[in-house]
């Protein structure tokens, strides 16, 4: 799930950029190249950095997300244990088989072999469907955590004069940090706790086993 929560913040960081984007002078208004190889004016502006994959530690990320994905975890158990428990009776069925294969009946091996194959055939069934209805809850329950997110990181930047912020998460060899003091993932998770308790994450109505 872990390439799930990627995906949902890479869209909210996508909305971010475009917000700090439109936030610069329109390109009508700014002032035309200088001639005679003058300098180019440069905008002023602030950055930062944000592990975006600290939201989801569950001790020191952000807490309604953290909340929903174990709401998540705890619907899907009995399908998870319901699958591991056919995967064991496969198991055992096929280790039955291949020890008797030498003394038993054909017809005997044939029933085995065919009940093994029906409950393989289970197996495969139950995993498409549970993966379809894990990806929906997901995306029911943490899409808008994730939309929430981004709209506080937008205001929190906002506040603190940023006009662009780095997620290292998705740059990993690319950024070299050397001053740690710009890094407000902490501060951010902070704030967003405080202002959002874990509480209101799991309103969407509960998946059905």
């Amino acid at each position: 799930m872990n390439s799930i929560r990627k995906t949902f913040f890479a869209a909210a960081i996508a909305a971010f950029a475009a917000v700090t984007a439109s936030a610069q002078a329109p390109a009508a208004s700014r002032p035309a190249a200088p001639q005679g190889g003058a300098a180019a004016a440069i905008a002023e502006g602030k950055f930062a950095i944000i592990d975006t994959d600290a939201f989801n530690d569950q001790t020191n990320g952000i807490k309604r997300l953290v909340a929903a994905f174990q709401t998540v975890e705890r619907e899907f158990k009995p399908r998870r244990d319901e699958i591991q428990s056919l995967r064991t009776r496969l198991e055992a069925l096929v280790k039955e088989v291949e020890s008797t294969k030498a003394v038993a009946a054909p017809a005997a091996l044939a029933a085995k072999a065919e009940q093994a194959q029906q409950l393989e055939t289970e197996i495969k069934r139950k995993q498409e469907d549970g993966q379809k209805a894990l990806d929906k809850r997901v995306q029911d329950l943490t899409g808008p955590v994730y939309q929430d997110i981004g709209n506080a990181l937008q205001a929190f930047a906002r506040a603190r004069g940023l006009t662009v912020i780095f997620d290292v998460s998705k740059m990993q060899g690319v950024v070299m940090v050397v001053n740690e003091s710009i890094d407000i993932t902490a501060p951010f998770i902070a704030d967003y706790n405080q202002r959002n308790p874990a509480t209101a994450a799991a309103s969407a109505p509960a998946a059905r086993p």
